[in-house]
Parts: C-alpha cells; structure tokens; sequence
C-alpha cells in the first residue's frame, strides 16, 4: 500500500496447506476502488486488484463451483 491508497480490512481467511488470504476493500489515489486479494504462502507473497466487474464475476465463478461440490 502507498501513501495514496486508504485500505480497509475485510477479511482475514486461513487457507489450506498453511496459507493465508486477505481481503481488503482498497480506494487508490483518484477514488478508483479495488478488492485487494493478498495470498500468502511462507514467505512469498501474491497481490491481486479487481474492479467491480472482475471481482463479481469471480464471486459467481467460486459460489457455482462452492455449491457443486459440497
């Protein structure tokens, strides 16, 4: 995060295999907003923004794959 982005906590999620996510509703420097999806496995570390858009069809792609296989 830079000093232009305002970042809020939305989840913290353990993950298999003693990994981790984190979820964070991030506004960056012009207003724009993103999900921020940050991956952690030891010490390597993965970041990912999404718009509204990618972030919802992702949503519906995990809740259909969710309910297929309970």
């Amino acid at each position: 995060m830079t000093d232009s982005e305002e970042a809020i906590l939305i989840q913290d999620v353990e993950l298999p295999f003693q990994k981790s996510a984190t979820l964070k509703d991030v506004t960056l420097f012009g207003g724009m907003k993103v999900l921020r999806m940050t991956f952690r496995e030891r010490k390597r570390f993965t970041m990912i923004d999404l718009d509204p858009h990618t972030a919802t069809t992702i949503a519906k792609s995990l809740q259909t794959w969710a309910d297929q296989n309970k």
